[in-house]
């Protein structure tokens, strides 16, 4: 798969979607104006799609929304979601980077997330002490964090999860390898940097 074409065809997509249902939110109540269908049921009826747009507008964005950025050279900042779920992580404090697959809820397709263990929270509440939940959920990469614990017992560490942006986050994943040197990539990691680079 191309993945720099994928992306294009991805952001097409999304703009394609966003127009359309503005499109329709707008054209459903001009034609119940221009049709003089204006009784309660009809309003009723229209006001329930527009909900149903609207709700759809929110989860395709809360899906796709992504963005990261090295700032000043030293930290990687990413924000994800409707909300804006902001991580901030230390570069050098990155400590191993796995990528593991699933399938999206939304719709059923394959895709992956980005787990990363870093030795330092730096303000950011969604990057959380190792848990059992890391165990339970991701028990590869919680079998390296072990053999690290191991050679490094004295260190604290954390972890966070990455699952939104879809295609971005070949992009995402390829930032990282350049600019956290210190990271241990897991080989899922470096087969979906390896795709990516070949589409450049």
């Amino acid at each position: 798969m191309n993945i720099n074409k994928a992306i294009r065809k991805q952001q097409k997509s999304y703009k394609r979607f966003m127009l359309i249902m503005c499109f329709v939110f707008f054209i459903i109540p001009a034609i119940l104006i221009y049709t003089k269908k204006l009784s309660l049921f009809y309003i009723v009826y229209a006001g329930i799609i527009q909900f149903l747009i609207i709700i759809s507008m929110l989860v395709k964005k809360h899906n796709e929304h992504i963005k990261f950025k090295i700032i000043e050279n030293y930290r990687l900042y990413i924000e994800l979601g409707l909300f804006k779920k902001k991580i901030n992580i230390l570069c050098d404090n990155i400590e191993i980077v796995h990528a593991e697959s699933f399938k999206r809820k939304s719709d059923g397709k394959e895709d992956f997330k980005i787990i990363m263990i870093t030795s330092s929270k730096f303000k950011s509440e969604y990057v959380v002490p190792v848990n059992s939940k890391l165990f339970k959920l991701h028990p590869f990469i919680a079998h390296r964090y072990k053999k690290r614990k191991m050679l490094y017992p004295e260190k604290s560490y954390f972890f966070t999860v990455i699952k939104k942006g879809k295609l971005y986050k070949y992009v995402l994943l390829d930032m990282i390898y350049r600019r956290c040197v210190n990271a241990e990539f897991t080989y899922e990691a470096i087969d979906r940097i390896k795709e990516y680079r070949e589409s450049l």
